[in-house]
C-alpha cells in the first residue's frame, strides 16, 4: 500500500499558519516550515551534566553523517510544537520524557527559513532508537560538546546549544 505524504502547516514570517500541505512546498511559495526538537540532557543540574549526541544518516537529506543535539522534526498540520515533540522522542528514540520549552527562534536550514521550537527533557529512561533515523548516539559531557564539538556538527543544533548553556 502507498503511503500519502504527510500534510504539515505552513506558516508566514509570525509564525501563523498560512497553508497545509506536503512538505517541501515552503521555499518556492516563500512560506515557512515549522520544527519542534528536544535536548536530551543526563544529570540536568549538575556540573556533571551530559547531553545525548547522535549521528544523522547518511542518507538525510540535510546534513547527511553530521552529530547533531536537536532531536525532532515538522508538527503535522494541527500539531503544536510540544505535541511534535513528543511524538519525535517516541518514534526516533520510544521514550516519553516530560518537555520544557527552552527556546523558540526564527532560523534558515538549505530547505529554507523556518520556526524552531527547542524543548528540553531529562534521559531517565532507556532509549529504544530507530537506526533509521539514528544510527549512533552517546552521551558527552556538555561543556566538552561546547568547547569542542564533534565534526561535522548541523550548525543549529551547535547554535542552539550555546545559547541555552553559555
Amino acid at each position: 500500500m502507498e503511503q500519502l505524504p504527510e500534510t504539515i502547516d505552513y506558516v508566514d514570517a509570525n509564525d501563523h499558519v498560512v497553508a497545509q500541505g506536503p512538505r517541501g512546498q515552503a521555499p518556492g511559495a516563500g512560506l515557512h516550515r515549522r520544527a519542534a526538537a528536544t535536548i536530551l540532557l543526563a544529570q540536568p543540574d549538575g556540573p556533571g551534566r551530559h547531553v545525548l549526541i547522535y549521528q544523522r544518516p547518511s542518507t538525510a537529506c540535510v546534513y547527511p553523517g553530521h552529530h547533531d543535539v536537536l532531536i525532532g522534526g515538522s508538527p503535522r498540520a494541527g500539531e503544536s510544537y510540544r505535541q511534535a515533540a513528543a511524538r519525535e522522542l517516541a518514534e526516533e528514540l520510544g521514550i516519553h520524557p516530560p518537555l520544557r520549552e527552552a527556546l523558540r527562534l526564527r532560523t534558515t536550514s538549505p530547505l529554507g527559513p523556518y520556526h524552531l521550537t527547542v524543548h528540553l527533557a531529562e534521559l531517565c529512561e532507556p532509549l529504544r532508537p530507530d537506526a533509521r533515523e539514528i544510527p549512533r548516539h552517546e552521551l558527552l559531557p556538555l561543556a566538552r560538546v561546547l568547547a569542542v564539538p564533534p565534526r561535522p556538527f548541523v550548525p543549529t543544533g551547535l547554535d542552539v546549544l550555546r545559547r541555552l548553556f553559555t
